[in-house]
């Protein structure tokens, strides 16, 4: 089972390698919605 963890004993990853996680996922997102809507406006022919 999983151990319940205390304030202060959390293993967090460094700061930069989150943030740089944060910023890859928000990138490949926006990179998805704009490829959703590029299909969209092609498969309704949308100029």
């Amino acid at each position: 089972m999983l151990e319940p963890v205390g304030p202060g004993e959390d293993d967090h990853q460094p700061l930069v390698k989150r943030l740089g996680w944060f910023f890859v996922i928000a990138f490949v997102s926006m990179l998805v919605v704009a490829a959703v809507a590029y299909a969209l406006r092609a498969a309704l022919f949308i100029h």
